[in-house]
């Protein structure tokens, strides 16, 4: 049995053992108002009016500290000159401080920050790392969210400033929720919740009955932080080209709307965007020499959810219009359709599986070349797992991702374990599996496995 094969079957049994005490939950629908109950989903429309707790004071401030670390334990000893990633490759205390300012009965003031510093790269002696990784990786501090919102009127709601908005129903693959990019500087520690990035938005949302429409103007252009050259998850051998980020304002800024609608049991929502990329492509610039661009983007998408009993069935579709490639002069659109299913009968346990297919339409056979590397359809699947034990103090949770109709252009494997500790204090342990694949980004990864662990207080 390969190694890859062990890490499924290792997989599997945790799978089963977490389900096999548990006792099926029957869930009967009165009449259709309570079928969503349990599931947690993400709503549909965070309203934008919501005030802290009620006190004395109008500011409160809050956050959390926490102290994370990684250990990787399947590298194989590096060649000369070149970074050894074996053992501690993180050791980061970490803090974010919120503070929210109530200004009048509708309308309040929210602020973020969060930085930290990775002890990690001074420990194992900092000259044997990469520019680009110390850059990156070894200190942060960066402005989160940071908003004025309330309400215009008994039906109007005005947001401004850096915020986060979640389109779609998927909580672990994405198709329409593009409006924020994501932190991938080290994927597979974490969910999509923790890694999005706040953007710059001017929000307005209009409700009737049980229709809510928002639109938005992003002036803010941000795109995904990526793994860097030098880092052992980075996927290459040598730097990529210099990127091209378009400028901050008006003149460059992205378009969205929604119309949502929440009824009875289940929910569907529309959407428009007009922006940028996450993905880049090659593209040479006015010397002949690479660079790396982001497509001008229109999107169409439709997402919605359903709930029957104990199962909550959901579905995402969008199509991108906009596409641009190294090895051809012309755009391209793409179809992505993604389905989901998530059941919650077993006692303390909820089980779903989603599954997504990307498909270039128009394809040709030069966009398989390099460097563009494009498929004409690509598959992603992701099956997860969790249950609570000692009253909801410890959470177990299985997540396998697999790239591919079964893996064969990679797959990444968590297995993690959160314990509540106090009140305000949780310690989270864990292991990460990686196994390599077709796609470029997967072809050597498959060392890259790591232990996790993270001490979080929460204030």
């Amino acid at each position: 049995m390969t190694m890859n094969r062990l890490r499924t079957t290792v997989l599997l049994f945790a799978l089963l053992a977490l389900l096999g005490n548990s006792r099926p939950v029957i869930a009967v629908a009165d009449d259709g108002l309570d079928v969503l109950e349990g599931f947690e989903s993400t709503p549909v429309v965070a309203p934008l009016t919501d005030l802290p707790d009620e006190s004395d004071s109008p500011f409160r401030l809050s956050g959390w500290f926490k102290l994370g670390t990684t250990w990787n334990f399947a590298h194989q000893a590096p060649e000369t000159d070149q970074t050894d990633w074996r053992g501690l490759s993180r050791l980061r205390p970490e803090l974010l401080l919120e503070g929210d300012l109530r200004l009048s009965n509708d309308w309040r003031l929210f602020a973020s920050v969060k930085g930290f510093y990775d002890f990690a790269y001074g420990l194992n002696d900092r000259d044997n790392y990469s520019s680009e990784v110390l850059d990156e990786y070894e200190k942060e501090l960066e402005l989160r969210e940071a908003y004025i919102t309330g309400a215009l009127s008994s039906a109007v709601d005005l947001k401004v400033g850096r915020q986060i908005v979640v389109w779609g129903r998927s909580d672990n693959l994405r198709v329409t929720d593009i409006l924020n990019p994501l932190d991938q500087r080290e994927p597979g520690l974490t969910d999509i919740e923790d890694l999005r990035l706040p953007v710059t938005m001017v929000r307005l949302d209009a409700h009737t009955g049980p229709w809510t429409l928002t639109g938005l103007v992003i002036p803010e252009i941000r795109f995904d932080k990526q793994p860097v050259y030098g880092h052992d998850i980075y996927p290459y051998t040598q730097p990529l080209p210099p990127e091209h980020i378009p400028a901050d304002g008006l003149h460059n800024a992205e378009y969205a709307a929604a119309l949502n609608g929440i009824f009875s049991g289940w929910d569907i929502s529309f959407y428009f965007a007009y922006g940028y990329a996450d993905e880049s492509h090659v593209e040479p610039d006015r010397s002949g020499s690479p660079l790396l661009k982001h497509s001008r983007l229109t999107m169409l998408g439709l997402a919605g959810e359903r709930a029957w009993g104990n199962v909550l069935f959901y579905a995402e579709a969008a199509w991108l219009d906009g596409l641009e490639f190294f090895n051809s002069d012309k755009n391209y659109s793409r179809t992505d359709l993604l389905g989901g299913i998530e059941y919650s009968g077993f006692r303390n346990t909820t089980l779903s599986f989603e599954m997504v297919r990307r498909h270039l339409n128009g394809y040709h056979d030069q966009l398989a070349l390099s460097p563009d590397q494009i498929r004409k359809n690509s598959d992603q699947s992701v099956l997860r797992l969790s249950r609570t034990f000692l009253h909801e103090r410890l959470i177990l949770t299985a997540l396998a991702s697999y790239f591919g109709s079964h893996g064969q252009n990679g797959a990444l494997q968590r297995l993690e374990g959160e314990y509540e500790l106090a009140a305000a204090i949780h310690t989270t342990v864990g292991v990460v599996l990686f196994q390599s694949g077709n796609l470029p980004a997967f072809q050597d990864i498959g060392d890259s496995d790591r232990f996790f662990a993270e001490v979080k207080w929460e204030f």
